[in-house]
């Protein structure tokens, strides 16, 4: 017993609170090809995801080197780093391989600050209407892994009347049940040999009858949904008989070979876009293959493709690898107003400063868009090089700390040309509004440029707010002729030399001051003033 206790591995765990770590992820390629041909490459940019289990310490512990691993760490090593990620805990040299993980950590609390919501990129589409509705990450008809969920949603409305008023909806109206996630690979994505090896493994071979009976079980659902609907149309709100079901099964053993035959020539004719191949995509849970546009087919274009495949899980791009959220945050909508401390509820949401990394180019290219860094994420400037950008650096001499803030302000110069005498680069002010993950893992930004009252509500001068609203409820001061301005080709008379109009009692009040009146005088010379005294 004392043996087992005195064991390397009994005392590993006694002394050590973290022996157990998740299994690394495989890391993304980084080499990307440019517009000639040749792969990029970097050693030192940050993984588009993380691939390791970030570690996090108490600061009392930290000082010590205690992460909870096999041995503390050296103090030196970990000094402001309170997160980091372990490659090794005990490699062949004895020591514990690791690394900072800030740049991943850190980026997951900017995106916490800057709430932007995670959606679902969609498709444009002009057959249906133009651009469609944001669809959060989080919905119930989008955040799905389970097939036979999606597949008894199409019947959530039990009764017959419900289900009709639903099948006689569009489908902008109704949104389909979708999922992100497949037990079967891409198979669009696979090399040649990696299909060869899937189609030779054991998820293929010896389920010839088992895919048999998914066919007849798929037969028989279409079926009777065909009767049904006959039913339906008739005015009869009734579900078929069990008996007619089964006189329905029957026929279709019967008659399998003939069915299998119609499958395989209509598949001839709409290749991926035919019922076989939804069947095998259903069987094999396979994500969703695009359907190509052949000769003799009716959508030939990209707009009605999309419209005819939109139920489709994944379209060119494949399937996402991980969740459409990634963990960066919870939030479902930008539809939300920012209550501000001091100026109250906000029209727009609250502005973050994003570096320039590359500006905007003068002719058409890949690089028109300018390119910002926003929380650890490169997107695009949504203004490009449409208008006339001549203009010349008007840029300050000389930059000190209170002008430099205000060159972030003036986004189309911050946008047009790098500032290589600007202390800390080009700066501009933007907002954040929606997020997606793309098929391999890298955060997509749609962002649009600062709102003027919300840049100066961020920076706390709202003295320009102020006076041009106070102006505006003001109206224009009242103004005497100048001898600028003249009267002519009118028949008003010249007002030039005119001065302000002269009040009717300003005599009477200087006369009431210099001297007492009596009643009847006061009352004659307030008749006299006014122009209507009677004579005596």
């Amino acid at each position: 017993m004392s043996k087992s206790l005195n064991s390397p591995t009994a005392r590993l765990l006694q002394s050590s609170r973290l022996f157990s770590l998740p299994r690394p992820l495989a890391p993304p390629a980084l080499e990307t090809v440019s517009s000639t041909g040749v792969y990029r490459a970097s050693e030192t940019a940050t993984l588009p995801y993380p691939t390791h289990q970030a570690i996090a310490t108490p600061a009392s512990s930290q000082f010590r080197g205690d992460f909870g691993l096999k041995r503390p760490l050296p103090a030196k090593a970990i000094k402001g780093r309170p997160h980091i990620r372990i490659r090794a805990q005990d490699n062949s040299a004895h020591i514990t391989d690791f690394e900072s993980a800030l740049n991943h950590t850190q980026t997951q609390a900017k995106w916490q600050q800057i709430g932007a919501p995670l959606t679902v990129k969609n498709k444009s589409d002009r057959y249906t209407g133009g651009g469609k509705s944001i669809q959060s990450v989080y919905d119930a008809h989008v955040d799905n892994t389970d097939s036979e969920a999606v597949r008894l949603a199409m019947f959530q409305p039990e009764d017959v009347s419900s289900r009709s008023r639903r099948d006689a909806l569009p489908s902008s109206h109704a949104p389909e049940t979708k999922r992100w996630k497949y037990d079967g690979p891409w198979i669009t994505g696979m090399q040649e040999g990696q299909f060869a090896t899937w189609l030779s493994s054991s998820a293929l071979q010896g389920r010839k009858e088992e895919f048999r009976a998914f066919l007849v079980q798929r037969m028989l659902e279409r079926r009777v949904q065909d009767e049904e609907r006959a039913l339906r149309e008739q005015g009869e709100r009734r579900a078929i008989s069990a008996a007619k079901e089964e006189d329905i099964r029957a026929d279709i053993e019967a008659n399998y070979d003939t069915e299998i035959k119609r499958l395989r020539d209509e598949h001839e004719i709409q290749y991926l876009g035919s019922e076989m191949t939804a069947a095998i995509c259903d069987f094999l849970d396979l994500p969703g293959i695009r359907a190509q546009a052949e000769s003799g087919s009716l959508a030939r274009t990209v707009d009605l493709q999309n419209a005819l495949t939109d139920s489709l899980a994944s379209g060119q791009n494949g399937p996402p690898s991980t969740h459409p959220g990634a963990g960066l945050g919870h939030v479902r909508t930008n539809a939300v107003m920012e209550n501000h401390p001091l100026w109250g509820p906000q029209a727009h949401g609250s502005p973050v400063l994003a570096r320039v990394i590359t500006p905007r180019s003068t002719f058409s290219g890949p690089n028109y868009q300018a390119k910002l860094g926003v929380g650890g994420v490169v997107t695009q400037d949504p203004v490009g090089d449409s208008f006339r950008n001549d203009r010349r650096n008007t840029g300050p001499a000389e930059y000190n700390e209170e002008n430099i803030p205000e060159q972030y302000v003036d986004v189309d110069r911050m946008m047009s040309q790098i500032d290589p005498d600007l202390p800390g680069g080009n700066k501009a002010w933007v907002q954040p509004e929606t997020a997606h993950i793309d098929e391999q893992g890298r955060i997509r930004l749609d962002v649009t440029r600062g709102d003027k009252e919300a840049v100066a509500v961020k920076r706390g001068k709202v003295e320009p707010i102020h006076e041009s609203r106070s102006a505006s409820t003001r109206g224009p001061e009242s103004a005497y002729p100048s001898q600028s301005i003249a009267n002519f080709g009118t028949g008003l008379p010249d007002m030039r030399r005119a001065g302000p109009p002269r009040s009717l009692t300003t005599g009477f009040d200087e006369e009431l001051a210099r001297r007492p009146l009596q009643e009847s005088d006061a009352a004659a010379k307030i008749r006299e003033l006014l122009g209507n005294a009677p004579r005596r």
